[in-house]
């Protein structure tokens, strides 16, 4: 059951920076108007959020889901990106707090300059969850700001990773917080 826990963080964390990769070449940017925004529902996953018009989304294996932001003219990796991980727990005997202990002490192992910067109560879609900020560095060897919201449900953990470039974090965060008020389990 720990187990699941530890690489469910790790799992979201490294599809989402793989993801990335997809965008290492030069390709148009577009703008992002905050108020036109497309649903994404998956009956097979249970959710249903909204993201923006022009960003990208991917199902991948795994039960993970990503949605990235379109490339600036400044630079040729995604500028931020959203990504959400569902996991079959084995047991629902597991609770929020030992799921957020775990969380962050894998965090902190898997990334040696890892520094909380606000750990604290949240929901999302209804649901009790847990919320972390923090900076890292990805695989890539890139300084990144990080949000992650965890949550139960039934049998099964939800985890949402939002990261972007620390300069432009606060430039996506409006776009990520209307995302996350949106987010809605459909069973």
């Amino acid at each position: 059951m720990i187990m699941i826990s530890l690489t469910l963080i790790a799992n979201c964390s490294t599809i989402i920076s793989q993801a990335s990769a997809l965008f290492d070449i030069a390709s148009p940017t577009s703008s992002i108007n905050i108020n036109k925004f497309l649903t994404y529902q998956d009956s097979t996953l249970g959710i249903k959020i909204d993201y923006p018009a022009g960003w990208t989304h991917e199902l991948h294996a795994g039960n993970i889901v990503t949605f990235l932001a379109s490339l600036e003219s400044d630079s040729n990796t995604y500028p931020a990106g959203l990504g959400i991980k569902i996991q079959h727990l084995k047991s629902k005997n597991i609770s929020l707090n030992n799921i957020t202990k775990i969380q962050i002490e894998n965090l902190t192992q898997n990334h040696p300059d890892f520094k909380l910067i606000e750990s604290t109560e949240s929901k999302i879609g209804g649901n009790s969850a847990h919320k972390v900020v923090f900076t890292a560095t990805d695989y890539k060897k890139n300084e990144r700001q990080a949000m992650q919201i965890w949550t139960l449900k039934g049998d099964k953990a939800y985890l949402i990773t939002y990261k972007a470039e620390p300069e432009k974090y606060a430039k996506y965060l409006p776009i990520i917080r209307k995302m996350l008020d949106s987010f809605q389990f459909t069973r």
